[in-house]
Formats: structure tokens, sequence, C-alpha cells
């Protein structure tokens, strides 16, 4: 079998983009999943930014200033997800319950990731109150059992009538 082959790819995207999820096992239980869970999204963000932010920004001449603007971006994400993913395990464990205050815990471990990262104050209480909204929006989500961005279908035609201009077979051009 070729190693590029269609399964081994599904399998590995399956890997990355599959399971395990933050949310496939309950909360304060398997950490390392949960932690997958959240930096699987963190990688192909912290890729895509710092790639936008080598060629269109910084425009990095060579591999180490593009290993810089990497890791710039790579690592506090990484961290972030980590840091948020930890603490909250280790509050649900500490108080034994599942509610939205592990969640204010997690993100508030993120603080001092945030502030290492840009060494702003404005930018860590920002960060932090845009995190602290979305981490309470998706655990009120997940308790109450709505989504934040359902999935939309989009149709994008009417194929329940024919509407073509002919219905049976065109007439024979005259030979």
């Amino acid at each position: 079998m070729n190693q590029y082959s269609r399964e081994s790819i599904l399998s590995a995207l399956d890997i990355t983009y599959g399971k395990p999820g933050y949310y496939d096992s309950p909360e304060g239980k398997n950490p390392w999943e949960k932690i997958w869970g959240l930096t699987k999204y963190a990688i192909p963000t912290g890729i895509f930014f710092s790639t936008a932010d080598a060629v269109l920004i910084t425009q990095a001449r060579n591999a180490l200033e593009a290993a810089n603007v990497l890791g710039y971006w790579m690592v506090p994400l990484i961290g972030l997800s980590t840091a948020f993913t930890s603490v909250t395990y280790i509050a649900t464990n500490l108080r034994g319950k599942d509610d939205k205050l592990n969640y204010a815990c997690g993100v508030l471990a993120c603080g001092p990731v945030l502030h290492a990262w840009k060494r702003s104050t404005e930018f860590t209480f920002w960060g932090m109150g845009i995190l602290m909204a979305a981490a309470l929006l998706k655990k009120d989500a997940i308790e109450s059992g709505y989504e934040i961005l359902p999935k939309t279908s989009f149709i994008h035609g009417n194929y329940e009538y024919d509407f073509s201009m002919v219905s049976e077979e065109w007439p024979r051009r005259p030979i």
C-alpha cells in the first residue's frame, strides 16, 4: 500500500481533527485527550497567523526569521490552550463540581500567558475578557443544550420541479 494512500491520509486527519475532542469525555476525566482537543485547533490557527505574519507583515527573509515568527504565534496559542485545559481539569477535580466557575478559573490561568506574550496590561485584560465571555458562553451552551453557531445546510436550488425549457427530448434538426 502506498504511504500516501487515501486511507492513511484519512486516518491521519481523523486523529488530528476527529476524536479525541474536548467534550468526548466528562469534565475532570482524561486530561491528555482534553489538552489535545483544544491544541488541535491552536496548531492550525498558529500556522495560519504565523504564515500570514511572515509573508505580509514581517516579510521574513530567511528560515530563522520565519521560525521566529512561527514561535511567536504557536507557543502562546498552545500555551493558552494547555493552561485553560489543565486548570479547568484541576479545578473540576478539586471542587468536585462541573460548573462555570471551573471555566472562569481556566481563563484566569490564561492571563499570565497573554501578558507574557504581548507584555501589555491592556491586551491582557481585553483578551481575558473576550476569553471569559467565550468560555462562559460555551459552557452555558453545553449545559443548556444549544449550539452557538449551528451548522446550516445551504440549498442552492429547488429541485422538486423541472424548470428546464423543454421537458421532453429536443426536436430533431432538419438535415
